[in-house]
């Protein structure tokens, strides 16, 4: 071509390059910087993480951006480029971290874990709504280049690894099968509860063929040294250990062996004579592993209880499948192990399901700092101290702090937060161990075969005599709980018998003396600790003028809403059992309760005891409810025992009547009156007891219908067979499926649904469907209890017995958890009592 065509036709010059943002991006990409350092200092539960350091790294490439488009520098262009590929680079990399982790969760647990894997999705929505946008316009604006089709074909086959990838992901999480004995279909072998069925059967035919009766095992020999009693002397009786033990057993199963393996724990006579001969029998549990031939396990099983051990609880684990573990995203590691489910082995020892619940291992983090009781998951750290690894005392503590943020942030700012070990990492890394599943069952001391799960058994049968003892035995738990000055026991750990006494307040206490008022089975138990209560919290009336509040201090400078409200109910409703000796008290609890009201109907926070004036102040939860409960409580008084209530110094029947219907007023007004009502609420329970306390003498429509909306709402957090969730969760009441239900928000559902089903009954309104419900949550609560049968490892020495613990995973026993539950167990049980039968099947 000569030149003349060459200039005849001349090439297209390439566009002019467009400027590049300035303050746009400026604000854009230091937005970002900030809200990336936050994350990294606020969201990591370890001092530089590995997401730590990519979110300090982003924070410092947006900085860089922010800083070169403000000053104009050439270096822009290829500073944003660098940080908007390392913002990609690092959505994919969370997005594969997260992804995997959910779909192994997902596998672990089933159903229980795609809520836990949506979330984990719902995180990469939110990290790529930061990174996505800002990368792309970034890559746009400095990258220009053609469509390229081996990146686009690069990218289909990255989808398809990454697809393939989460399902072994998935599958990894699904545990190898050890032999077990019995028959079974391809498909029924992978079925848990089939798996326990068979297996169960075998093994009770097994010993009711081979141990005639429980009774030809010998004897725990209980007797002690001859006591002096009245009319004569007897032997004192020796306290009987549990079963309780933490060491691990060597027992690691081998998928590739042909062999099925056992545990079994009981009771044989001490090597070593008692410590405390004069208290405790000179005998010991011991952990035996079998292995044997699948057809050989259960009749090697039963041999060895028969030539071994004595007429005591026996526990029976059977293995039934083997899942290496291996670490992936740090913080949801905690999830590796299924509370109560799961046991864990190294490579030479293993603990089984039912010791790292008495261990207290499933609620080794506190993940929100703002909800302190919310503890959940394993630490790699402290399963290796507990199967036996030599742990460095520092590794232990740096762990702990850094799995509880709120404490880490106090130990900080006081200097004292454990430096960062070098090796800690190592420990950290839950790689090398080895996840069990078994199959759990037990002998009670009364030689009664039972399936268990999670330590509980599998199915209770409901009946007015199991509510009954129930009742009792919640009522008996209590009052054992009750210290000589009339404090209550705060928490017991049921296998060790440490115990926190000091940690009270004048709420909890009454709440726990009120429902012993309102359900006590015995009149004399029940006028002891209700009286010796009352006695302790009125020596904890502060009287300034003629109003009485409650205070926990002496010196106390302020006097709360909480402490006095909730005391008024418990003086109130125990007066029938203690008499009027406390009516002053109540008197000037009430008018306290008066003077803390607000015009509007709602009620002061504080009261300065020094200057005699309320402080201002948002409501305490829960305060509100129990002021207008104790303010109905004393105008019940008013109008059904003038004379006491005028002698008492009780404010008018007119009085009171008006601030309850202004209380009232308030409540189902302004309070919540917000298009939020129909779906979602705040924890309201103590107006539906209020409520129920007012049918007879103060009814309110408004208030009544508050109640049943509040109730309408939490039925629908109710799991049952419909939420796809375990078996024993049914009843239970959550926000999903998730977490292992906590028993304090269903016995609190069940003492709501109680009153709102005694409103609903009032009212003439259709409470079918409520007691049925009830029915579930009552079932749920009896499974929970801790009784004679599932005891096992419980510790002999305080009254574990009738108790509740924090959940299925979480072992402490509080007295408002069994406050809570035994008054679930009491009005609601009484809504559903005449539909039992007097004896389930199999009760005598």
């Amino acid at each position: 071509m000569s030149t003349g065509q060459a200039e005849a036709n001349p090439q297209p010059a390439d566009p002019p390059a467009r400027p590049l943002p300035r303050w746009s991006l400026v604000l854009v990409a230091g937005l970002h910087a900030l809200i990336f350092a936050w994350a990294g200092a606020k969201l990591a539960w370890s001092e530089w993480s590995s997401f730590t350091i990519v979110c300090y790294l982003l924070a410092l490439g947006h900085a860089l951006t922010a800083v070169a488009a403000g000053a104009r520098l050439r270096a822009l262009a290829p500073i944003w480029r660098v940080s908007s590929a390392f913002g990609l680079i690092v959505l994919g990399w969370l997005a594969w971290e997260l992804t995997s982790a959910a779909s192994y969760l997902a596998g672990l647990y089933g159903s229980l874990g795609e809520g836990i894997g949506a979330g984990l999705l719902a995180v990469i929505g939110l990290v790529a709504l930061l990174s996505l946008p800002i990368s792309a316009w970034g890559l746009a604006a400095t990258w220009r280049r053609a469509y390229n089709g081996g990146a686009a074909a690069a990218t289909t086959v990255l989808l398809c690894v990454w697809t393939l990838g989460a399902l072994g992901q998935a599958e990894d999480a699904h545990a190898e099968l050890v032999p077990l004995p019995g028959e079974f279909e391809l498909v029924d072998r992978h079925d848990p509860g089939v798996q326990n069925s068979v297996v169960e059967a075998l093994l009770f035919a097994e010993m009711s063929g081979r141990i005639e009766h429980w009774g030809v095992l010998p004897e725990v020999p209980t007797e002690g040294p001859i006591e002096k009693v009245e009319g004569g002397y007897r032997h004192a009786k020796l306290r009987v250990p549990s079963l309780y033990t933490v060491a691990p057993i060597a027992c690691v199963p081998d998928p590739a062996s042909d062999e099925s393996v056992a545990v079994v724990t009981y009771m044989v006579l001490s090597e070593k004579p008692s410590a405390r001969p004069d208290e405790v029998a000179a005998v010991e549990p011991v952990t035996r592993c079998l292995r044997a031939a699948p057809d050989q396990i259960v009749a090697e099983i039963v041999s060895l209880i028969a030539s071994e051990a004595l007429r005591a609880p026996v526990k029976i684990d059977v293995i039934s499948g083997v899942a290496p573990l291996r670490s992936r995203v740090p913080a949801l590691d905690m999830f590796s192990l299924r509370p109560g489910l799961d046991g864990v082995c190294d490579e030479h020892h293993c603990l089984m399901p039912w010791q790292l619940v008495a261990l207290d291992q499933f609620t080794a983090n506190e993940p929100l700092p703002f909800v302190p009781d919310f503890r959940v998951g394993v630490s790699a750290v402290e399963l290796r101290a507990a199967l036996g690894f030599e742990v460095p005392e520092d590794v232990l503590r740096f762990d702990r702090e850094q799995r509880r943020p709120a404490r880490l942030e106090r130990l900080i700012e006081a200097g004292k937060a454990t430096p960062r070990p070098a090796d800690v990492e190592s420990w950290q890394l839950i790689d090398g161990l080895t996840r069990i599943e078994t199959l759990s069952y037990m002998v009670t001391r009364n030689g009664l075969f039972t399936s268990l799960v999670r330590m509980h058994k599998r199915e209770v049968r409901l009946s007015q005599r199991s509510l009954d003892q129930a009742r009792v035995a919640a009522d008996m738990h209590i009052a054992k709980a009750q210290l000589k000055d009339g404090r209550f026991r705060y928490t017991l750990d049921p296998f060790t018998g440490a115990q926190e006494l000091n940690n009270w307040n004048l709420p909890r206490q009454a709440g726990t003396t009120l429902v012993m008022c309102e359900l006590g089975n015995d009149a004399r138990r029940t006028r002891r600790v209700g009286g010796l209560s009352l006695k302790f919290m009125a020596r904890h009336a502060r009287p300034t003028g003629e109003l009485i509040p409650l205070t926990k201090r002496r010196r106390a400078e302020q006097a709360d809403l909480g402490s006095t409200a909730l005391p008024a109910i418990a003086f109130a409703s125990c007066r029938e059992h203690v008499g009027d000796k406390h009516d002053r008290t109540f008197a000037g609890m009430t008018r306290f309760l008066l003077a803390m009201q607000r015009e509007d109907g709602s009620f002061y926070p504080l009261y300065d005891l020094a200057g005699g004036h309320v402080i201002d102040g948002p409501e305490p939860m829960y305060a509100g409810g129990q002021a207008i409960f104790a303010l109905s409580l004393a105008e019940k008084l008013a109008l059904e025992q003038p004379d006491a209530a005028a002698a008492a110094g009780l404010p008018s029947a007119e009085v009171l009547n008006e601030a309850v219907e202004r209380a009232m007023a308030f409540y189902t007004g302004p309070y919540w009156a917000t298009f939020v009502r129909d779906f979602f609420w705040l924890e309201e329970n103590w107006h539906c007891l209020a409520a129920r306390a007012s049918l007879d003498h103060h009814r309110n429509d408004a208030y009544e219908r508050y109640c049943i909306d509040y109730m309408t709402y939490k039925a629908r957090l109710v799991l049952d067979e419909s939420a796809d969730v375990a078996r024993e969760f049914y009843g239970g009441y959550s926000f999903g499926n998730i977490l292992t239900p906590v028993n304090t928000p269903a016995a609190g559902f069940g003492e709501g649904m109680a009153a709102a089903i005694a409103l609903k009954r009032a009212r003439g309104e259709d409470v079918e469907a409520d007691i049925e419900q009830m029915r579930d949550v009552i079932e749920f609560l009896l499974r929970q209890q801790w009784n004679k049968d599932n005891c096992f490892a419980c510790t002999p020495h305080r009254t574990v017995v009738g108790g509740f613990s924090e959940s299925m995973s979480a072992p402490e026993i509080r007295i408002d958890y069994t406050q809570h539950a035994w008054s679930a167990l009491g009005h609601g049980g009484d809504w559903i009592y005449d539909q039992l039968p007097a004896l389930a099947p199999g009760e005598e």
